[in-house]
């Protein structure tokens, strides 16, 4: 999903991961408040066909003109087929519900709504959001069948298993450096497709890496893959840039806590944090959620002052001596990104 700016924002209770995915969702359900009420293959006026161009995918790819609406329809029929095999693990689930569902299924929660939008980004699929806790989305009628081909094929099987171990490994290294260019990745999976790489591969690996993780773009119009919790990306990049080039030698036990999401040095706080906050935490909030939260502010280098603030913040009581010790040792032990600020006790 597209990340909105946080950099202007100075305090670090609005600024967690949760509050940034929070706030990502609102701007996510804005954005698909605008769109027109039917898709492509619809009745469309020139204006609405327009529209939906703009917040597709081929806008980010077609640079020369603004293609028509049947235009549109050709390009998406004609790539529906491979398409369905470069889903996002949350796009391939919706998708399956909706062939199971007659073309439609309910999002189940609103975490799905990044997915849906990406949908929509690729032209397929409408959303119908009813009120505040139901939204409809509904697949074009006239991708039914290239979409059950494509999921029916063998380059569906082959290439569903190398997005698998591609996935893993990109979370893996997200959370060891926080932020990630994707022309690395782009690269990578390009070349382990051999014979079936082509043009279009290409194109629709890109459009799988925006739709399964946060992104923003440089403004030469490249795709920056973020861990979710990273709060202010155009600060590390600025940071990095006036850094010598650092030596990283990644073991295999660092990327299997990055897959985990907790490198083996940091368990021990964790364990310690999660036993302090244990059944203290206010009703709105919930305990991994919060525990997360605060890792994320000690991987970016956030003050133990500022770590103490804001879980003060999520506590409904006052914080206990086990809990300030506790959260020093978070600070202390939590691994940093690369260009954040040590463990300094302060």
């Amino acid at each position: 999903m597209f990340r909105t700016s946080t950099s202007r924002i100075e305090h670090w209770c609005d600024k967690t991961m949760s509050v940034m995915r929070e706030r990502q969702l609102e701007a996510c359900q804005d954005r698909l408040n605008r769109c027109p009420a039917q898709g492509i293959f619809g009745k469309l006026c020139d204006d609405e066909a327009q529209d939906l161009f703009y917040l597709s995918f081929y806008s980010q790819e077609i640079k020369t003109r603004v293609p028509d609406q049947a235009e549109l329809k050709r390009l998406v029929l004609d790539r529906a087929e491979k398409e369905a095999c470069f889903l996002s693990p949350r796009e391939d689930e919706l998708v399956k519900r909706m062939l199971i569902g007659g073309g439609e299924t309910f999002l189940n929660d609103w975490d799905e709504i990044s997915a849906a939008e990406a949908l929509i980004s690729r032209l397929w699929c409408t959303l119908q959001i009813m009120d505040e806790d139901s939204a409809r989305l509904v697949l074009a009628p006239d991708l039914i069948q290239p979409v059950t081909r494509g999921m029916m094929s063998k380059q569906y099987t082959e290439t569903r298993a190398q997005l698998f171990s591609f996935d893993a490994t990109l979370h893996s290294l997200l959370y060891l450096s926080g932020f990630l260019h994707a022309s690395v990745p782009l690269t990578h999976f390009y070349r382990s497709m051999a014979k079936d790489a082509d043009s279009l591969s290409a194109l629709l690996v890109a459009r799988y890496l925006r739709a399964a993780f946060d992104y923003t773009e440089t403004p030469e119009g490249e795709i920056l893959l973020l861990h979710p919790g990273l709060a202010d990306p155009d600060h590390l990049l600025a940071t990095l840039s006036k850094m010598p080039p650092a030596e990283v030698s990644i073991t295999r036990e660092m990327m299997l806590g990055g897959l985990n999401g907790l490198l083996p040095e940091e368990i021990a706080s964790c364990e310690t944090m999660r036993g302090a906050l244990a059944g203290a935490i206010r009703p709105e909030y919930d305990e991994e959620e919060a525990l997360e939260d605060l890792r994320m502010m000690a991987k970016q280098g956030a003050s133990l002052p500022e770590m103490r603030e804001v879980m003060e913040s999520m506590l409904c009581v006052l914080p206990t001596p086990r809990m300030l010790e506790a959260l020093r040792q978070l600070h202390l032990q939590t691994v940093r990104w690369i260009g954040m600020p040590p463990a300094v006790l302060n």
